[in-house]
């Protein structure tokens, strides 16, 4: 090897370096936790927005599913209430025993 290939070796060698340099400044610029943040923060702002709106566009086609869907939800929320309510009823069908007995004092024999 003459001192001339020596030369062109360490000069590919320094850009290359210079290369890799430039990709790791990047790399760090990218990975950057904030950036990172803020770049999931727009994406998953991006993708409540789009399914807001088709949440509200299939609303629009179909009152009748969204007003099943909110009967069901409510039904849901408010379960205990309802069984309470027909727990009730059940123990009020249920007739009372009558006293048809007097008490021993006012029996007159």
């Amino acid at each position: 090897m003459s001192a001339h290939d020596v030369a062109l070796a360490e000069a590919r060698a320094a850009e290359a370096r210079q290369r890799l340099d430039g990709t790791v400044e990047r790399l760090q610029a990218e990975l950057e936790p904030r950036k990172l943040a803020r770049t999931a923060l727009a994406e998953v702002t991006d993708s409540g927005e789009r399914v807001a709106r088709a949440s509200a566009n299939a609303a629009r086609r179909n009152p009748g599913a969204l007003a099943g869907a909110a009967t069901l939800f409510v039904a849901l929320l408010a379960r205990k209430r309802i069984a309470g309510v027909f727990r009730k009823k059940r123990h009020d069908a249920v007739p009372t025993p009558q006293i048809s007995a007097q008490p021993a004092e006012r029996i007159v024999l």
